[in-house]
């Protein structure tokens, strides 16, 4: 009995970082932008989108033409589509973005996730 209790251990410690068992999830949250223009990454500059029912969580992408993009719908608020991946016992292992407001070009030339403060809820639970 011990035997089959290990490789049950086992088998489910593998499987769990196998992607068979994990789930994919897509959301949509609003969010507002803002451009700050004193941050750049390779020439590009940073436009912050803030979850507007999770204040805190912010996403960041340094791209010019998503900011022109931004820009031109003139909406402050706008829909983020994003998918959550979770593993086998439902923790969130991964996200990405998958549509912001539309845009069709490649999001940027670097990006982030983080909070200010200290939010008491995650968008992706």
């Amino acid at each position: 009995m011990l035997r089959f209790a290990n490789f049950a251990l086992i088998f489910l410690t593998c499987a769990s970082g196998c992607s068979v068992f994990e789930s994919v999830e897509t959301k949509e949250y609003a969010m507002t932008w803002k451009v700050d223009r004193d941050q750049n990454n390779k020439g590009h500059n940073l436009v912050e989108f803030e979850f507007v029912d999770f204040p805190g969580h912010v996403i960041g992408h340094f791209s010019n033409d998503l900011i022109e993009h931004l820009e031109e719908k003139g909406e402050r608020q706008v829909v983020v589509e994003i998918e959550i991946t979770r593993d086998a016992f439902g923790e969130v292992i991964g996200h990405s973005e998958s549509d912001i407001a539309g845009y069709d070009g490649n999001a940027s030339t670097f990006s982030y996730f983080g909070e200010k403060g200290d939010p008491a809820v995650s968008p992706f639970e």
